[in-house]
This record gives structure tokens, C-alpha cells and sequence, in this order.
């Protein structure tokens, strides 16, 4: 996933990136991941996998910039 289509992702989601610190990233994505998970909401599996990965994409970026 690009690093553009992860942030709009987030966004849509109501989380702002780019203002927020890694440990408040974090928790937006743990709150994230909690209130969409498919053992509470089966109908967003796919959303779910989604938003790991674009945690991930977005973690990635962040550790290989210097």
C-alpha cells in the first residue's frame, strides 16, 4: 500500500498522522483495531486488514526516514 492511500485511510477514519506522536498513533490504531475487529464486527474483516496494513506502511516509512 502507498504511503498516500495509507494516510487517506487513516483520515477517513478520523485519525490525523501527521499531528499526532508515535505513542498517540498507537493508541488511535489499538482504539481502531478494538472497535472494528471482525469478533465484534464481522461485516469489516476486510477493513481490518486494511488498516494493519497501512499501519504498517505508515510505521515503515516513519523508521526509515532519518
Amino acid at each position: 500500500m502507498p504511503f498516500s492511500e495509507a494516510l487517506v485511510l487513516f483520515r477517513r477514519l478520523g485519525v490525523q498522522v501527521e499531528a499526532m506522536s508515535p505513542s498517540d498513533f498507537t493508541l488511535a490504531y489499538f482504539a481502531l483495531a478494538k472497535r472494528y475487529h471482525p469478533d465484534r464486527n464481522p461485516a469489516f474483516h476486510d477493513l481490518v486488514s486494511s488498516i494493519n496494513l497501512a499501519r504498517a506502511t505508515i510505521l515503515n516509512t516513519y523508521r526509515s526516514v532519518p
